[in-house]
């Protein structure tokens, strides 16, 4: 038997937010959910992948509206039906403010959950509206009862460049809930792409969001956005959280295993519609077409070679820790020169790092250092 993580993508929301550029739904039939819950299941039934022991469980997406507490309990019986769960299985939710209820809470803890990452995102009231979500009373709302019912494996997310916040507004919100709310021990920085026309070449019908024009009149400059990135990081330092993947900070003992397991290549099963997946050297997805997935067409479906998986581990290792020496030996090492030089990377202990500004520009320089 061997160990493995498991993905499951929950494509249902009640409200998709603005910015959102993934496989879900804010539109839903209630009498057909427990159709698609009964169809999951058939595919977790029916995956020839056997003999597994699952390390991890990541339920992304989930809103009180949509699945109930007897069809997340189908889903995991299934799974448990199927695989061997590790003794220490992490088993992990996304979850919006205003689906944390007591209630809930009560049952997830039932149910095995021992992980929750939560959406926060800003607590700006103009951006919260905005991109169309809960408001920041909701937030705190939801944190109370997570102080006062839940454990302290708990993380939040924010996003870096939001229209409406203001200079050093995300590190003072990050600062106000780690004082005020002592059991956040994960704490995930995202960046806001520039998604502001529809691209040549699309891969999913998804890329034809574009965000408002008006987002860029309203968000801070470049500059303050790569030395707030900078100050936040070292403010998370100097609390114990530790940056191990470079949108990911934990305290000791308290990373994600699931999003850790994705960035060092542990394999991964993949369930229900738009979910991805990593098993044998092999990368799949499944549509984002509720036809096509039924029927299971336009399975995307990718063969890493020895050189892909080569090229996927530098890739990873300057996104999580650092590239070793021999590895960065073989690369381009006039560019790599070149980046050192003007501070976007570093060698430290004959250790290739990112530094704070290449952050930004990350793709950019492994394009240059690899080809």
């Amino acid at each position: 038997m061997k160990n493995t993580n498991c993905y499951i993508h929950i494509p249902f929301c009640t409200s998709k937010c603005k910015y959102c550029r993934f496989a879900s739904f804010s539109w839903f039939e209630k009498i057909k959910i427990q159709t698609y819950v009964d169809f999951l299941c058939n595919e977790i039934n029916d995956c020839k992948e056997n003999d597994l022991i699952l390390d991890t469980i990541y339920f992304w997406w989930w809103t009180p509206w949509t699945l109930s507490i007897s069809q997340f309990q189908k889903i995991l019986e299934t799974l448990k039906n199927k695989y061997t769960f590790s003794l220490n299985i992490e088993i992990n939710i996304e979850t919006t403010p205003e689906n944390i209820t007591k209630e809930n809470l009560i049952w997830w803890k039932k149910l095995g959950i021992n992980r929750i990452s939560m959406w926060v995102q800003s607590l700006n009231e103009n951006t919260l509206k905005e991109i169309w979500r809960a408001s920041k009373w909701d937030i705190f709302t939801s944190l109370d009862l997570v102080k006062e019912v839940w454990w302290n494996n708990f993380s939040v997310d924010f996003i870096i460049w939001l229209p409406y916040v203001s200079r050093w507004e995300v590190l003072k919100n990050i600062k106000f809930l780690l004082k005020k709310y002592d059991f956040i021990k994960h704490i995930s920085i995202y960046m806001l792409e520039e998604y502001y026309e529809i691209p040549d070449e699309k891969e999913s019908k998804f890329d034809n969001i574009t965000y408002p024009n008006s987002w860029k009149q309203n968000w801070i400059c470049e500059d303050d956005y790569l030395e707030e990135y900078s100050i936040i990081k070292k403010y998370l330092n100097s609390e114990n959280f530790t940056r191990y993947e470079i949108s990911n900070y934990a305290k000791p003992w308290y990373e994600c295993k699931h999003n850790y397991g994705y960035w060092t290549h542990k394999e991964t099963l993949a369930f229900w519609l738009g979910a991805f997946g990593f098993i044998n050297n092999i990368r799949f997805s499944n549509s984002e077409n509720f036809m096509d997935y039924y029927n299971k067409k336009n399975i995307q479906i990718e063969k890493l070679s020895t050189d892909d998986i080569f090229l996927e581990k530098i890739m990873f290792s300057l996104r999580t820790s650092w590239i070793e020496k021999w590895i960065y030996e073989k690369l381009n090492n006039e560019q790599i020169n070149y980046f050192v030089e003007n501070d976007f990377l570093e060698i430290v202990d004959d250790r290739l790092i990112l530094t704070n500004s290449g952050v930004l520009v990350m793709d950019y320089i492994l394009w240059k250092i690899i080809f």
